[in-house]
């Protein structure tokens, strides 16, 4: 018997409220996972990983098809949600049980595994509003996969904390799917893709783009990178991404060269833009506004427009400095200023990119200092003295 089956799934939202319009984030997703399996789910921005993943941990409902799963299903989903901040990591860990299904004895007997995991055995019982993301991640982690669920749903999250938390996450995991668990892990790195997972979904503009071994799916996906990015956005009529001059193809953010939907406050972060130049002779210059909970954190234009005197492929890249960035969920809207002698012709990709920034400086955290009270968009570091003052 198969772990999970998803049948014909699709997912459709309403967009606007009198020219409305249909936007399918699933459409005719089929597959079936056996027990122990790990699945990667791999594809770009707005592909429908995690709507899939919300469907399955009935977040949300389908519009169509049906998912089968059997037994406990664990979601991953976000970092620390379902946490109450008011509470310690000790009460939290009994709360999040409890939600799964897990009872109070059951937690009783899995406590010192989930804290040695977590390890946190000093700030166990602070309040989870004075932890750190990384904190939060190593607990959120510790505890869904101590409760053993038949399947769990592994979102991006997993990319955030220490790249020596990473290795212990991805190793926990395999050993878990080698003990019969199964999971979904969605990623965009795809070494931790490839060196994981048992079979790799490759969704792109909500349908299946490719299904089957790590190797040759993630091959085919970073082969086909711009040719599925362009389809893709010829899909989406009426944003503005294309017009007569070019067209915006894709955004994708890296840390170290590697693509990244997560990344630390001290990572340096270079953006990528993919467009297609189509008009000889006209002048370029990009420009992205980058937002945080709908509020303009920042916008970057490149100094001076660019010549492009043949039609083709160009990337456009920018790096964004590290401890720049607060501790939040960033999108990235896309314009780029195309002139044509005395004619205009931008380009505009709204939502180009969606990233989360952590923290995972744990230094103080617990310890009364200004961590889980920093507000704002930004989060600059920024040269600091204190001396005596003249008289």
């Amino acid at each position: 018997m198969n772990a999970l089956e998803v049948v014909n799934l699709g997912k459709r939202y309403r967009l606007g409220a009198k020219a409305a319009r249909d936007l399918w984030a699933l459409q005719d997703v089929s597959f079936a996972l056996e027990p122990g399996t790990i699945l990667g789910v791999i594809g770009p921005n707005g592909a429908g990983k995690t709507t899939l993943l919300k469907i399955i941990a009935r977040v949300t409902r389908p519009t169509t098809g049906i998912v089968r799963g059997y037994g406990r299903v664990v979601p991953l989903l976000a970092l620390g949600a379902g946490f109450q901040p008011e509470l310690s990591g000790r009460e939290n860990i009994y709360m999040n049980a409890a939600m799964y299904g897990v009872s109070a004895g059951e937690v009783e007997k899995r406590l010192d595994d989930i804290v040695e995991f977590a390890g946190l055995p000093d700030f166990l019982d602070t309040p989870v509003k004075r932890y750190s993301s990384g904190m939060y991640l190593r607990l959120a982690f510790s505890v869904a996969i101590n409760m053993r669920p038949d399947i769990l749903l592994a979102d991006e999250v997993l990319a955030v904390g220490d790249l020596e938390f990473q290795e212990r996450c991805l190793e926990r995991v395999k050993q878990a799917g080698e003990a019969g668990m199964s999971v979904l892990f969605v990623s965009h790195d795809m070494e931790a893709i490839r060196r994981l997972c048992d079979r790799v979904l490759w969704l792109n503009a909500g349908t299946i783009a490719g299904f089957g071994a790590p190797d040759e799916v993630t091959a085919a996906y970073e082969n086909a990178a711009w040719s599925v990015a362009a389809s893709s956005q010829r899909r989406r009529k009426g944003i503005g991404s294309s017009n007569a001059a070019g067209e915006v193809l894709f955004a994708r953010l890296a840390v170290n060269g590697r693509e990244v939907g997560a990344a630390r406050v001290a990572d340096e972060l270079t953006l990528a833009i993919g467009l297609r130049i189509t008009e000889p002779g006209v002048l370029v210059r990009p420009l992205i506004d980058v937002k945080a909970r709908g509020v303009l954190a920042f916008r970057s234009v490149a100094p001076d427009f660019v010549r492009v005197d043949e039609a083709g492929l160009f990337t456009a890249t920018a790096t964004i400095p590290p401890h720049l960035l607060a501790e939040t969920v960033y999108s990235v809207d896309v314009t780029v200023g195309i002139r044509k002698g005395e004619e205009r012709l931008p380009l505009t990709l709204y939502n180009a990119l969606s990233f989360q920034v952590y923290d995972t400086d744990e230094a103080g955290s617990a310890r009364g200092t200004f961590k889980g009270q920093i507000h704002g968009v930004v989060r600059p570091r920024l040269e600091w003295t204190l001396a005596p003052a003249r008289r």
